[in-house]
């Protein structure tokens, strides 16, 4: 069932994204295109694609840092073996969702228990919202008139990702921090359980919702005996998002484009991520191609819009959900290997 769910989900995003460039490329013009795209500088893609590396290299390193805490000694294979099973699976699955449990699954056979790492991985995805959230909120005050200044329609999946990732970590807080919201949220999660006749298996889903709770108020631990990993896992989650953010500027000064700030560029790019995030589509495909082809227009100017974007997809989603996925099957088999022998 899982295999067909994920082989869907591949089919879902590369049907969307025949669609997202049916619909761009149909007035295009294929020579200017080409052209663009031939004449980029090299050194700064080779930069870009560092910082890709980069971004992967500062995931993998949080993962070590916190099964450390957890007195799990991992190698830094082991942890880009995580990381990359985590970055394929949540591309090619909706809102972003479906690396985790895989991810889990991956760390379970290393001898890592589940209590563990959906405790580990609720704590970095929580962590990489907050960063994102605080970066936009810094930007967003900066260059407000810049940002809200583009399409109403962009406007409002950019406010609208943004008030739900706010809502996200107020959420999470609140039911780390408050017992009665916690407990208010489960009563009313139940209540729907118990009263929408389509769901099945009650009493496992209650279970489920109890044991995520669980999780939730098990950072509380974290925070309290270990305030030094806290610090230290902020400080690498910031590098991780800044290194990804940096791929776009490198990306616009490769086409020979000087006129906006690194700053400017960088708080774009936030725009898109927030606005395509929790969107449920594989990889936020289509509204992420949307977004940054409006946003482009603006940046690149009309002529080079298409080819930044075109770029930009290629090296920081679809040759990563590539390297990613080619990872994952020699870490996945590899396992299986040392298993039989």
């Amino acid at each position: 069932m899982k295999i067909k769910k994920y082989l869907l989900s591949i089919l879902l995003m590369l049907s969307l994204l025949i669609i997202t460039y049916f619909v761009i490329l149909k007035d295009c013009d294929f020579n200017l295109l080409i052209s663009s795209l031939k004449n980029t500088n090299p050194w700064y893609l080779l930069l870009a694609c560092f910082s890709i590396f980069m971004y992967i290299t500062m995931g993998s390193l949080l993962i070590k840092c916190i099964l450390k805490y957890f007195k799990h000694h991992i190698n830094l294979y082991q942890a880009f073996g995580y990381h990359f099973t985590e970055v394929y699976f949540s591309s090619i699955t909706p809102s972003y969702v479906g690396g985790q449990p895989v991810q889990m699954y991956e760390m379970k056979k290393d001898g890592i228990p589940y209590e563990e790492s959906s405790l580990i991985i609720l704590f970095t995805n929580m962590l990489n919202r907050l960063i994102l959230i605080i970066l936009a909120s810094i930007l967003f005050i900066i260059y407000f008139k810049e940002i809200f200044n583009i399409k109403p329609l962009y406007n409002i999946l950019i406010g609208v990702g943004y008030i739900s990732t706010l809502l996200i970590i107020f959420l999470f807080a609140s039911l780390i921090y408050s017992k009665k919201i916690a407990n208010l949220v489960l009563k009313i999660v139940c209540f729907f359980i118990d009263h929408f006749k389509f769901i099945k298996n009650k009493n496992l889903k209650k279970d489920k919702f109890k044991e995520m709770i669980k999780n939730y108020k098990a950072c509380t631990k974290i925070n309290k005996e270990n305030p030094k990993l806290i610090i230290e896992a902020f400080f690498i989650t910031l590098l991780q998002r800044i290194f990804l953010l940096l791929t776009s500027y490198l990306v616009y000064l490769a086409f020979g484009l000087s006129k906006y700030s690194l700053l400017l560029v960088i708080t774009f790019q936030i725009c898109v991520t927030l606005g395509s995030d929790l969107m449920p589509t594989p990889g936020g495909v289509m509204v992420n191609e949307g977004l940054l082809l409006g946003i482009n227009r603006l940046l690149y100017g009309k002529k080079l819009a298409l080819s930044g974007m075109i770029m930009q997809r290629s090296l920081n989603f679809y040759i990563l959900i590539i390297i990613s996925g080619i990872f994952y099957i020699i870490f996945h088999f590899r396992k299986k290997i040392k298993k039989i022998s």
